[in-house]
């Protein structure tokens, strides 16, 4: 791409950019690949180990899977300037299925028990997926975590070079390496991919966190599509219509999961 590229989120307020929260939130997901003058905007749950990791081996600081936890420790360190977004020659982005996302990023973080919600008291709470849901609707947009946070919030530029889906993520894997990134499996690594897993079909969607993790235990765990039922899709579509219409937007329906 030739000329000035426009950044989606800088002119939403009449303010200092340091002021202007939501473009730093987003700046803060858009990764520089030195060697190509590319942008990467990652997204939580969304290949984003893979990809940054990949972003990491190109650009020189790492070697090798021995050196995979560094990427936790260095999530800021290749945020791309304003001066690199703006002159930037390729950029891309990786979305999900709004539905799947949400269901992952449930079974990766509580049924795993990497995270807890709290009671008013502060004491930690068992929940299952609508509960789950619920609490995600009743806060703030800016409030929700960076795993469960809506996907257009992350997207820096007004429009991308290529939008890739993770449904579709083995066709981006080609795009991406005949780029000049390679684009490196680390999902035995860093465990946060459930394909390891057997499963099962039912109905899960008021299973609580700590049965499903005993099942978790015993290497099944539920399907994506198992986890919800009609109220738990019409709180998807509420929580993330924006997403969805996204997703829609480059990739059609046939991959959504409802």
């Amino acid at each position: 791409m030739s000329g000035i590229r426009l950044l989606k989120n800088a002119r939403l307020k009449n303010v200092p950019i340091s002021q202007n929260d939501l473009y730093n939130f987003s700046s803060r997901y858009s990764l520089s690949i030195y060697s190509l003058d590319a942008i990467c905007t990652f997204i939580p749950k969304n290949a984003c180990s893979a990809l940054r990791y990949s972003i990491a081996i190109a650009n020189g600081f790492v070697k090798d899977l021995d050196d995979i936890k560094w990427i936790h420790s260095n999530n800021q360190t290749f945020i791309a300037s304003q001066r690199e977004c703006a002159l930037a020659k390729y950029t891309f982005v990786v979305l999900r299925c709004p539905f799947t996302r949400v269901a992952s990023c449930f079974i990766d973080k509580f049924v795993g028990r990497k995270l807890k919600f709290s009671d008013n008291e502060g004491k930690k709470i068992s929940i299952n997926f609508h509960d789950f849901l619920s609490i995600i609707k009743s806060q703030a947009k800016v409030d929700r975590d960076e795993h469960w946070r809506n996907q257009s919030d992350f997207l820096h530029f007004e429009k991308y070079d290529e939008y890739f889906s993770l449904e579709s993520f083995s066709a981006a894997i080609k795009i991406l390496n005949d780029k000049g990134l390679r684009v490196h499996d680390v999902r035995e690594v860093v465990k946060h991919d459930s394909s390891g897993y057997e499963r099962v079909e039912g109905d899960f969607s008021k299973t609580k966190d700590v049965d499903l993790k005993i099942m978790k235990d015993q290497g099944v765990i539920p399907s994506y599509k198992s986890l919800f039922g009609p109220e738990e899709i019409r709180l998807v579509n509420e929580i993330y219509a924006d997403d969805i219409k996204l997703y829609k937007s480059h990739f059609g329906d046939d991959d959504l999961l409802f």
